[in-house]
């Protein structure tokens, strides 16, 4: 498929350029139309390529990659941008991956803040609300 025939919301087309501001807002928008999941190490909800659901990293890794368990260097870069966003001194002794994950398998985490967050993402100069912990 050519750029040319690229629509934003089509979640099966090819990106036209993996931006961040384009990660984040097919991730969001993947978790928005098929679901979101949480578990201990669990990434998405059927097939890799086309996911029923997905974690926060999985998520990212669909909108960079095509792949839930990818781990190129645009995950790595959009994984950087978003724990700068939850951890801005960089505190927590965790790796991007690990801390994202923790993030998202939070008991008391919901698919609404993880959207959120992935918008925030997306939009930096959006203050981080209040009642969104940024590490519980």
């Amino acid at each position: 498929m050519s750029t040319a025939s690229y629509h934003p919301d089509d979640l099966t087309a090819p990106l036209p350029q993996n931006t961040d501001d384009e990660i984040f807002r097919r991730s969001a928008l993947l978790i928005t139309r098929r679901g979101w999941c949480q578990g201990q190490g669990l990434l998405y909800v059927g097939n890799p390529h086309d996911p029923q659901a997905a974690s926060l990293v999985g998520a990212l890794a669909w909108a960079a990659a095509g792949d839930t368990r990818a781990w190129t260097s645009e995950v790595r870069a959009a994984t950087a941008a978003v724990r700068a966003r939850l951890d801005p001194e960089n505190s927590a002794f965790f790796d991007d991956r690990e801390l994202l994950c923790a993030w998202n398998d939070a008991p008391a985490r919901t698919r609404d803040q993880t959207i959120a967050l992935l918008l925030l993402c997306r939009y930096p100069t959006f203050p981080y609300p209040r009642n969104m912990n940024r590490l519980n």
